[in-house]
């Protein structure tokens, strides 16, 4: 991918942390208007282990920030981070390998430089919602796996 915002649009973050926000979840909903609102979908399991939900992992972790503000020229969107729903808590089981260790580390991927520069400008944020399922029309989670080398693909279309 060759596409990356303008530094000004970062706000002083990295692009792999920016483009966490606002991306779908998984497994898990904001019921309110404030990230500490997030509640586990009925239905979920975990996303790696498939074990029972106990937590809800915030990607990236609040420490990066509540809230971001994307500022484009089809407007200022404020997006809060995506949602995870994981076995275990901040210390154990497959939370824990998110944020201790940080065995897994999601990555969100644009299927093209297009798609990228759309949200980016705003375009699909006219059309969609931050965390709608729609965006996985536009790309998908990676989740990369530090302790195997390996990653896998989340598109829940």
């Amino acid at each position: 991918m060759s596409f990356t915002s303008s530094t000004q649009q970062l706000c002083g973050l990295s692009l792999d942390v920016a483009e966490l926000y606002g991306k779908p979840h998984i497994g898990a909903h904001y019921e309110g208007k404030s990230v500490k609102s997030h509640k586990k979908d009925d239905d979920s399991t975990c996303l790696i282990c498939s074990k029972t939900v106990q937590s809800v992992h915030h990607v990236p972790p609040l420490s990066k920030g509540h809230e971001f503000t994307l500022k484009t020229p089809n407007g200022v969107f404020e997006l809060r981070p995506s949602l995870f729903a994981l076995c275990g808590s901040g210390t154990t089981g497959c939370h824990n390998d998110f944020h201790g260790g940080a065995r897994f580390v999601p990555e969100w991927v644009w299927y093209t430089d297009a798609d990228a520069e759309a949200w980016w400008n705003g375009e699909i944020l006219q059309r969609f919602k931050p965390h709608s399922t729609m965006l996985y029309a536009f790309g998908f989670w990676r989740i990369h796996d530090r302790k195997t080398g390996k990653y896998f693909e989340v598109n829940r279309v």
